[in-house]
């Protein structure tokens, strides 16, 4: 498939968000490239270097791929059918037996037959952004009713999943799109937008506490110890903030081109910081390609916030939402670490990075 579409589509215009993508391939690529080299022929290395690459050639295979609305509405309805899967296994784990339950703080987390819990969460997040994203675009093409149904079933599933794998980063996330979602609906329909705050007020009045009380207050115990005085700071954030103090002294004791550079250059053993291990995505980027490397992700990051704020409302929504999810997430997460991640978030940056005369102006309620 690859090859079929180098071949047969037409290499597209460059833009100044391929151009900054380019500039942080370099570096993540020269990181990778010294990860595998102090192991070369061992199947993990061979792991590393496809996960580790991966955003890279995702990126510019979707953005030969992707040359209009239509194609990337089409990635984005793909994804949210293939949830149909997750959705399956989720309801399987909650009402018959859990696949798999991993204890923390007190708390029992499924996580089905994923890797951790934070698979669910990309699914649960990604399905309900999708979900919003679609009540603005087809506003001219579907019904109101059937947008909202759609909408609300989706919503649904991800509450099931959210207060099942008690991830605090992802309630968070789940929460501010959903806020996005109310701000954007006021602005293009006041009726529907209140028709929908006040049935999310009653549902809150109604379950909203018992929720946070079971759900959520367990996961903040530890944090606010901390700001308390109880805990030390290390235990910050489930413990990771004293990782990440451990791993700042390993890293800020390298010569200064390793730090400039990444890890790898120092041709030890790194896989532990350039992997899920870091907890979180800026700290792995810039282990994997130093300071230069997180410089150009970030740059990458504003360069695609600059480019949305000039497309239409809907794509807009979509933009910003993504966005939201991965800079919250990669606070304690490595969301560009796990393969469905970054194909849905490399299939919005190629769509924005196309030329503004290919992509969809138009708002919703012209």
């Amino acid at each position: 498939m690859v090859i079929y579409v180098l071949t047969k589509t037409k290499k597209p215009a460059s833009t100044k968000l391929d151009r900054h993508m380019r500039f942080f391939s370099f570096f993540l690529l020269l990181g990778t490239f010294f990860v595998i080299v102090f192991d070369p022929l061992s199947m993990e290395s061979f792991e590393y270097l496809l996960k580790l690459s991966l955003p890279v050639y995702m990126y510019f295979f979707a953005r030969r791929f992707i040359q209009s609305k239509e194609d990337l509405d089409g990635i984005l309805t793909t994804f949210l059918y293939s949830s149909i899967f997750v959705a399956g296994i989720l309801m399987y784990e909650v009402v018959i037996n859990p696949i798999r339950v991993e204890e923390s703080r007190g708390m029992g987390r499924i996580q089905g037959s994923f890797g951790d819990v934070v698979s669910y969460g990309i699914y649960l997040l990604f399905s309900f952004l999708i979900a919003c994203y679609f009540y603005f675009s087809k506003r001219k093409l579907v019904p109101m009713r059937k947008r909202l149904r759609t909408l609300l079933i989706v919503t649904a599933f991800a509450l099931l999943a959210l207060v099942n794998i008690h991830h605090i980063a992802s309630y968070t996330i789940f929460v501010l799109i959903l806020l996005l979602f109310l701000v954007y609906n006021f602005k293009t329909n006041k009726a529907a937008a209140f028709g929908i705050s006040l049935m999310l007020f009653s549902l809150f009045i109604f379950f909203g506490q018992p929720i946070i009380e079971k759900k959520v207050t367990p996961l903040l115990e530890t944090d606010v110890a901390v700001f308390e005085g109880e805990q030390e700071s290390s235990k910050l954030l489930h413990g990771r903030v004293g990782r990440w103090e451990y791993m700042a002294g390993i890293f800020t004791d390298q010569n200064i081109f390793v730090q400039f550079f990444g890890y790898p250059f120092t041709l030890k053993y790194s896989y532990h910081f350039v992997g899920v291990g870091s907890h979180s995505d800026y700290v792995r980027i810039l282990f994997l390609s130093g300071y230069f490397g997180l410089y150009a992700y970030l740059l990458v990051l504003f360069s695609f916030f600059k480019r949305a704020k000039q497309t239409g409302y809907a794509q807009r929504f979509l933009a910003y939402g993504l966005l939201a999810i991965i800079l919250l997430y990669s606070v304690s997460v490595v969301p560009t670490y796990y393969p469905p991640f970054v194909y849905m978030m490399m299939c919005i940056f190629a769509y924005i990075a196309l030329p503004f005369k290919m992509i969809s102006k138009k708002v919703i309620n012209e």
